[in-house]
């Protein structure tokens, strides 16, 4: 990696699956996905509502006129002195394009599911309870006591004893949505938020246990409040120790490995055919 920056956790959380990982996307960062970008079109809805409508601009439909004297029915994507322009050629005037600076698209069919995820948030007591008396999308920075590494990260909501992570999902019970907060690591990083606003002073040392408030993008748009136990936290925090001491020894050795860098063993799961013993039935075929 050629530049020393803070280190926040959706590029840590990388090295879970391998360093050189975490170096490539230094390098070679991701393009932002449709499901990335309507979570954060949620998150603005939700928790900045009053900005919403200054950063985000439905996409209208294409304001060109056909060669028989219609309005093209196509949605709008490129953008032109307030109005939106197909990609038929033709349609668009010169120098359509991109958004000016600070704005985003967001599509008819998304703006009605923000709406709806943003009235069911609202809808749910225990969620607007614990998204209150705080501020939104808080920004800190400290350094990792243990290795010296400089840290950053941006919280959903903080309060004056606790922090609030807000997901989007598309699981629909408890049990699916504990499964993904293992299986991305949510725990990891809200363990890291939590210790790393108490470094930075933006929280108590005896702060309370994170909360996560998880609102699904499917039918019937069900919201759900937890606060995590405390084993949680103490895992989460286990994880993230571990990450960063990789990290640490990466970035003193300047070596960032792949997921095998030594030649392995390979074992097959339990369940693969034949690791239980013969499956012949005694039959002819």
């Amino acid at each position: 990696m050629t530049e020393k920056r803070r280190l926040n956790w959706s590029t840590l959380r990388l090295i879970a699956t391998s360093p050189k990982l975490l170096a490539w996307r230094v390098e070679h960062p991701q393009p932002e996905s449709p499901a990335l970008r309507l979570g954060r079109a949620i998150h603005c809805a939700i928790l900045e509502p009053e900005e919403f409508p200054k950063r985000w601009l439905v996409a209208d439909q294409c304001a060109a006129k056909t060669k028989a004297g219609s309005r093209c029915e196509s949605s709008g994507i490129l953008y032109h002195s307030g109005e939106w322009y197909c990609r038929v050629r033709g349609h668009a005037p010169e120098g359509a394009g991109a958004l000016p600076e600070g704005l985003e698209m967001i599509q008819l069919d998304e703006i009605e599911l923000v709406r709806i995820c943003a009235e069911n948030v609202r809808a749910h007591r225990p969620a607007v309870k614990i998204l209150s008396g705080g501020k939104s999308e808080q920004e800190m920075e400290w350094t990792d006591t243990e290795t010296g590494i400089e840290c950053r990260g941006r919280v959903d909501y903080l309060r004056a004893n606790d922090l609030i992570d807000l997901k989007s999902t598309r699981r629909e019970t408890v049990r699916e949505f504990a499964m993904d907060v293992a299986r991305n690591l949510y725990f990891g990083q809200l363990a890291w938020y939590h210790d790393g606003a108490i470094r930075a002073g933006r929280l108590p040392a005896d702060a309370a246990r994170p909360y996560i408030v998880a609102v699904s993008t499917v039918e019937p748009y069900d919201t759900m409040a937890f606060q995590i136990s405390s084993a949680t936290l103490e895992a989460g925090r286990i994880l993230y120790r571990d990450l960063l001491q990789r990290y640490a020894r990466c970035q003193a050795a300047g070596w960032w490995p792949g997921i095998a860098p030594d030649l392995e063993t390979l074992d097959l799961p339990d369940w693969a055919p034949g690791m239980q013993g013969s499956e012949d039935s005694g039959g002819d075929w």
